[in-house]
């Protein structure tokens, strides 16, 4: 699945293994107005972001990481991004996206 999503909130997760984001969604339009708002979680595709996940398999200190995280730009508020949607995750209304960021976006 295809998600064009305009970026409210990015910031790296709390594991150091992807950036975490709220995105709304710019080409749905719910039935009672409004879009829908999504909680997405990045683990692919993003400069730098690649480099800070094999840093942590490789065993890297919490302090080695956040230093590492610091220097990640990340994407800024009412950028859209074509994100593609890997897996659904969580339970009942609370649900995480799982994407990766389409390949046409970084340049």
């Amino acid at each position: 699945m295809n998600l064009a999503g305009k970026v409210q909130t990015a910031k790296i997760g709390n594991f150091f293994d992807g950036i975490e984001m709220v995105v709304v969604d710019k080409e749905v339009i719910k039935p009672a107005g409004g879009r829908p708002q999504y909680t997405c979680k990045v683990v692919r595709g993003w400069p730098g972001l690649q480099e800070l996940r094999d840093m942590r398999k490789q065993g890297a200190s919490a302090e080695e990481l956040a230093n590492y995280a610091v220097g990640i730009q990340l994407p800024q508020e009412d950028e859209v991004l074509d994100l593609i949607v890997m897996d659904i995750t969580g339970k009942q209304g609370y649900q995480k996206l799982v994407c990766e960021v389409a390949a046409t976006q970084i340049a």
